[in-house]
């Protein structure tokens, strides 16, 4: 058996819009898979929370089914973390990859601060260098220079750097149309409107309750 699992949305630890993917939804799109049955992870996704990610990937790689990554579009941030240093990833011509030092939005005194600074060089050294210098066989500081200043990936360069396999199909998001840089910028705008929407309603719904 054949099943398709399809990332298209923020990888998130709960939804906040309708096509947010989280771990308990993979966990249960992967139930009964056998050693016999092939899993496809078809990936156009700006990234989202590092840990609902590290959660989704420990899930695949679990999983006893045969899997085939397929970037088909653009695949960023936190979504770069959902296949690991051996596995085999393809990617549509046109589609791009994007490794980035990873970010946090927190309020607190000086001492919170040392820590958030502390735990996210963790999530950098595990999560995103280590996985790329086994792939790159790039040194440490030249994999630290690209992440810092955001390092965006053609299909020909994830071939060339990443050991990826090209696809002879069209990308859903095409960088010859428009620059990545701007639709990622973009799209962090539309998810903070989404966020602050969700957000609302439920202070709403809580007020509501209140009455």
């Amino acid at each position: 058996m054949k099943k398709v699992l399809n990332v298209f949305g923020d990888i998130c630890s709960e939804k906040w819009c309708n096509e947010d993917v989280t771990p308990s939804e993979v966990s249960a799109f992967l139930v009964g898979l056998t050693a016999s049955d092939e899993l496809e992870i078809d990936i156009n996704c700006f990234g989202g929370e590092v840990f609902a990610a590290v959660a989704i990937a420990s899930m695949i790689e679990k999983s006893p089914a045969k899997k085939t990554f397929n970037v088909i579009g653009v695949c960023a941030s936190a979504a770069t973390m959902l296949f690991n240093a051996t596995d085999k990833v393809n990617i549509s011509k046109g589609a791009m990859l994007m490794y980035h030092k990873p970010l946090v939005r927190m309020q607190g005194n000086a001492n919170d601060f040392r820590k958030q600074i502390e735990l996210l060089d963790k999530i950098e050294s595990e999560n995103i260098i280590s996985p790329l210098i086994a792939r790159t066989k790039k040194p440490i500081n030249e994999i630290s220079d690209l992440i810092a200043n955001e390092w965006w990936l053609n299909s020909d360069e994830a071939v060339q750097n990443l050991g990826f396999t090209l696809l002879g199909t069209a990308a859903i998001e095409n960088s010859v149309a428009t620059k990545q840089e701007n639709i990622y910028k973009n799209y962090i705008e539309k998810k903070k409107a989404c966020s602050a929407s969700n957000a609302f309603t439920s202070f709403i719904n809580i007020k509501n309750s209140l009455k």
